[in-house]
């Protein structure tokens, strides 16, 4: 599966870093939407079919630890590959992300000049 073909749902409070993420997927040609928070994100969802998730975990009201649970708890969401993002890395928080069930983990700040690559072969494993 190619970028081209992705719709990718941004759930990120941080307008900076929303322009940052929204703007390389954009530049790669991929389909974003946006969402400020995970209940934006969840009322957005029944309206479109992402092919990926990008979660920030730090996001105010329900955090994307919750919205996570949320989506692996609702079947007609389970299978869309979520992929954390954030500012407070740490190796233990990087591991904690995965096994809690986000297909991948990246630290603020994105590497621009890699970071869709990165993605597009986090979405060749998971495929």
């Amino acid at each position: 599966m190619t970028g081209q073909n992705w719709q990718v749902l941004i759930v990120e409070d941080e307008p900076d870093s929303m322009e940052l993420l929204g703007g390389l997927l954009g530049h790669h040609g991929i389909t974003f939407f946006a969402a400020k928070s995970a209940e934006e994100a969840l009322s957005m969802l029944p309206n479109l079919s992402p092919t990926l998730i990008l979660i920030d975990l730090s996001l105010p009201g329900k955090n994307g630890w919750e919205l996570l649970q949320i989506l692996r708890d609702d079947q007609a969401y389970s299978q869309i590959p979520r992929v954390a993002v954030t500012a407070y890395h740490t190796a233990e928080l990087a591991e904690h992300a995965i096994e809690a069930g986000f297909n991948a983990y990246f630290a603020k700040p994105i590497t621009a000049n890699t970071f869709v690559n990165e993605l597009k072969a986090v979405m060749a494993d998971i495929n």
